[in-house]
């Protein structure tokens, strides 16, 4: 499982500091091609919603989707939305942990995976969990 999530954990970082200089001219759902659609479907509802800013990092990053295996984009459905409906103080938090896992070495990321993934895994046993 660690092994399949890191590519998705990358592909969100990458989510996250995607910059750009024209928030304004973020598309509507409507908008969007097919298969911007297909990857974004977790957040169909909410897309018109989201600041365009946040839109347009979207977007660039759905370009990547297709190169994902099932598995992971599976694994990027499941934290979208999460992702999305986090507040720009708990996404940089998230950007700042995800910065300090990089700068460990190897023995203690892999230990901190392992970690995550028993808790996740445990999270999502239960009635509700892993949401």
């Amino acid at each position: 499982m660690a092994r399949s999530t890191f590519p998705v954990l990358i592909f969100l970082y990458f989510l996250a500091h995607a910059g750009f200089t024209h928030a304004d001219s973020a598309p509507t759902w409507m908008q969007l091609s097919i298969p911007e659609r297909t990857a974004l479907t977790p957040i169909a509802y909410d897309w018109d919603q989201l600041p365009a800013e946040q839109r347009l990092k979207l977007l660039k990053v759905v370009k990547e989707f297709a190169k994902l295996s099932p598995t992971q984009q599976q694994i990027f459905y499941t934290r979208l939305k999460p992702w999305t409906q986090m507040t720009p103080a708990q996404r940089d938090a998230a950007r700042d942990n995800f910065k300090k896992l990089q700068e460990l070495p190897k023995s203690e990321q892999g230990q901190i995976k392992r970690l995550w993934s028993q808790t996740v895994g445990s999270d999502s046993a239960q009635p509700g969990g892993g949401q």
